[in-house]
């Protein structure tokens, strides 16, 4: 069973420019697993402790991806994405329980549901310039969910941490959200994922 919940995501595998920790047909190994959770322990601590200085709502989720697109390129496996989301909200509600840092409800859904986006993006962008598509899908998609939970928190009066009138702060959250999500999405597929993967290449020279 856990084979055909995780098993290997072909696409990924062939696209990713480092050697990934899955092989096709054995079971995710507990390093796999491993290395899911901590890189989603480390979107959470950057997107807990790193600042940026940009100034942009939405922007977190540029220091969220990059982990978890690493994450699927060492295991590129079905369901990584959920794991990783885990391991994000696992660290960040620690955190939170502690008192260490409380993230904005933006952030947190970023990093709740960006693994779970990535796994379901990429299910119909499997490789090459698709891939990238689904990489940048994922990025704007889950930040506009999180633009939601952001601006249901501000009408609410829960949201503290800005002190912009709601009228005034949507109006550029909109913008900046979307190209935060764009441009997350990309640089986490080219820093870790090929245009044209190992097997087409190969392909070619033949």
């Amino acid at each position: 069973m856990s084979y055909n919940l995780f098993n290997v995501h072909e696409g990924l595998a062939a696209a990713g420019r480092i050697p990934s920790a899955a092989r096709v047909r054995d079971h995710i190994s507990i390093i796999e697993m491993a290395i899911l959770i901590c890189c989603g322990a480390i979107s959470a601590s950057a997107v807990s402790f790193v600042r940026l200085g940009l100034r942009l709502p939405g922007h977190a989720i540029v220091l969220a991806m990059a982990p978890m697109a690493l994450g699927l390129a060492l295991a590129p496996r079905r369901f990584s994405g959920f794991v990783m989301s885990a391991g994000a909200f696992s660290t960040a509600s620690v955190f939170s329980l502690l008192g260490i840092t409380h993230p904005g409800a933006g952030s947190f859904v970023s990093l709740c549901l960006l693994g779970p986006v990535m796994d379901l993006a990429l299910t119909k962008f499997r490789s090459g310039w698709r891939l990238y598509c689904g990489m940048i899908l994922a990025g704007v998609s889950t930040n506009l969910l999180a633009l939601f939970s952001r601006s249901t928190s501000k009408l609410l009066g829960l949201d503290l941490g800005s002190m912009r009138p709601f009228g005034t702060w949507w109006t550029q959250a909109i913008v900046t959200y979307s190209l935060s999500g764009a441009v997350a999405g990309l640089i986490g597929a080219i820093c870790f994922f090929r245009l044209r993967n190992r097997q087409s290449e190969s392909g070619t020279h033949l």
